[in-house]
């Protein structure tokens, strides 16, 4: 998977979309419960990884040759809950034109 420029933006996809879900299902519940220090620690984890992602994006754009609206439009999906795990399946199989056959015997 990081073998790829496609491979290394699709890592960040799922990082970014599993620290995004670790945030929105903790968040609240640590908050009520005083643990503030948990709270800034899992916010600060997801705040690198949104960074991480619009790096990974910008890379993609230059190595894949994109045009501007493929990252934006994943850097917006990225604030919706699940919308990158949405993005991975759908969309940048289809941009890429990756089946799960291709994607097996490249591994």
């Amino acid at each position: 998977m990081l073998r790829t420029p496609l491979g290394r933006v699709r890592l960040m996809l799922w990082i970014q979309a599993i620290a995004y879900l670790a945030i929105l299902f903790t968040h609240q519940p640590l908050q009520a419960a005083g643990m503030t220090q948990a709270v800034m620690v899992i916010g600060n984890i997801y705040r690198v990884s949104f960074l991480l992602l619009l790096v990974a994006l910008i890379y993609g754009k230059t190595a894949l040759h994109w045009s501007i609206r493929r990252p934006l439009f994943i850097m917006f999906a990225s604030f919706i809950p699940f919308g990158l795990m949405i993005m991975d399946f759908v969309w940048v199989r289809k941009w890429t034109g990756d089946s799960a056959a291709e994607q097996r015997t490249a591994s």
